[in-house]
């Protein structure tokens, strides 16, 4: 789905303010009939944004128009807290998504339209397979169902809140086309996030990149190929497309390479080269390539494939920014062309992190002063630098990827902190008793020898001492209570220790 990053500063201003940009906000409040949707919360947005919509030069009539029946879809804000490329790993992202069935396709749509992509890709400069994957992944060469209407879908998330400004600026957008004559208001079919037609453009990006190929007066990317594939290579080009430059290229790594490397760093490929970057193919590099920039990319991992991304794999990251979704669309456009795939396999044995492990390795990397931002369960560029600087502490390679195994040695060195804190604060024991209790938990815990007398001499504290390296806090030997619960819930959990009696002969 292509999405716009940031509204213009004069839309987000007249949201704001209430005053479409140039034009002095009109004082004049409309009186709108709306029918109620069932939805309290929703029929107040509703209102208020019609009256901000008017004040930044809206027409009445389309807003009316276009408001006045909705109802919230509900469905519509559990997908946007649940999307998929956020909650499976990235090698079963990815074969989902890059299918024989699917490649075959795409070569029969190539040749189907094969003058079509070569006049676009001649008038913008964009590379026809990357056009085509891009067609392929939004909505599989125009024929998924977009079973939404865009006011609906809009409207939804703008009255949820979490990104109202975004999706009332959509919403403009969208009353904007209307205005213009570009679509009528029952013709919006889209996704579930709003984003309209076979490229998926949002309204905003519609109003500025939508190209009309064929020259009938319309910008009809629902319906006609033509201007679907000129939309998309031209949304590419005015973002940087570079003619006839790579776009990846997946490369051999030396066992001691430093993973850290692969930090987002662009460096000249010859510098890759030098650190011992072999290419797949098996071909050296041109002397035109070797002075290309790239980034090094691991996408699972010092165990996974290693890729140079040149410039054009930004690229196609600005119509979608994910790097998973830029490799999907790399690897179909390769495949059209007859290339094979990714030559190292993904390293699924390692595993991969739910969301809630996330959130979970996310909140514990924050707490070790590794900061990975505002827990959210994505994994992103905050989170992978957590990951690796996490990594170089310990002596790990620092490839910046987050396994279960990693989880798990970030929450005990979280939770270590937790227990240290604890153990300074807690008091001491102060009955044979309660002395007493400590020593006969180390003793079924292997740590102490002898009998429980109450008293903390020189054997206790070492057991002590034993036991608190066991659960990495530092070495006091200080008889306290935090110990001996900890203690306890060691001896617990540990398998009873048999005993043997004497036989008697």
């Amino acid at each position: 789905m292509k999405r716009s990053n940031l509204l213009g500063a004069a839309l987000a201003a007249a949201l704001v303010t209430g005053a479409a940009p140039g034009v002095q906000a009109q004082q004049q409040t409309y009186t709108f009939t709306f029918t109620s949707s069932g939805d309290a919360a929703f029929d107040a947005w509703r209102a208020g944004f019609a009256q901000r919509a008017v004040a930044a030069g809206r027409s009445p009539a389309v807003l009316q128009q276009m408001l006045g029946p909705l109802r919230p879809d509900p469905s519509i804000v559990t997908q946007d807290q649940n999307q998929a490329e956020f909650v499976r790993p990235v090698w079963d992202y990815i074969n989902r998504a890059v299918t024989p069935a699917k490649i075959a396709e795409g070569v029969q749509r190539r040749q189907a339209n094969a003058q079509l992509f070569t006049d676009v890709e001649r008038r913008f400069g964009v590379d026809a397979d990357i056009i085509a994957g891009i067609w392929a992944v939004e909505t599989n060469y125009g024929t998924f169902p977009l079973p939404h209407d865009a006011p609906q879908a809009l409207a939804t998330l703008a009255a949820d809140g979490r990104r109202r400004a975004q999706f009332e600026g959509y919403l403009l957008a969208l009353m904007e086309m209307v205005e213009k004559g570009y679509v009528g208001p029952g013709e919006m079919k889209s996704s579930w996030a709003g984003a309209l037609g076979q490229p998926q453009f949002m309204p905003d990006i519609y109003l500025s990149t939508s190209v009309d190929w064929d020259g009938d007066g319309k910008r009809d990317i629902w319906n006609n190929t033509g201007d679907t594939l000129a939309s998309i290579a031209n949304y590419l080009a005015a973002r940087g497309w570079r003619r006839g430059e790579p776009v990846y290229d997946e490369v051999y790594l030396p066992q001691s390479f430093d993973y850290a490397l692969a930090d987002g760093t662009a460096r000249p490929v010859s510098q890759w080269v030098a650190l011992g970057a072999r290419s797949t193919s098996g071909f050296g590099y041109m002397d035109q390539v070797m002075a290309m920039n790239a980034q090094l990319f691991l996408p699972a991992g010092a165990q996974g494939p290693a890729l140079l991304l040149f410039p054009n794999f930004a690229v196609i990251r600005a119509y979608n920014p994910s790097d998973r979704y830029a490799l999907i669309v790399s690897l179909l456009a390769r495949a059209y062309e007859g290339g094979n795939g990714l030559v190292k396999p993904w390293p699924v044995e390692i595993g991969s992190l739910t969301r809630d492990q996330m959130l979970d390795l996310q909140g514990a990397l924050n707490k070790l002063g590794f900061s990975s931002g505002t827990p959210d369960g994505m994994f992103g560029s905050a989170t992978r630098r957590a990951v690796r600087q996490y990594q170089q502490s310990v002596g790990l390679p620092a490839d910046g990827y987050p396994t279960p195994a990693l989880l798990d040695r970030v929450k005990g060195r979280s939770a270590g902190i937790d227990r240290a804190a604890a153990q300074n604060a807690s008091p001491s024991l102060r009955t044979q008793a309660g002395v007493r209790s400590l020593q006969q938990a180390l003793i079924r815990i292997g740590k102490l020898r002898g009998r429980a007398d109450g008293d903390v001499g020189p054997a206790t504290r070492r057991a002590i001492e034993a036991f608190e390296r066991s659960i990495d806090l530092e070495a006091t030997g200080r008889a306290t209570q935090f110990i001996l619960d900890e203690a306890r819930k060691a001896a617990n959990s540990a398998p009873a220790r048999r005993t043997t009696k004497k036989r008697r002969r």
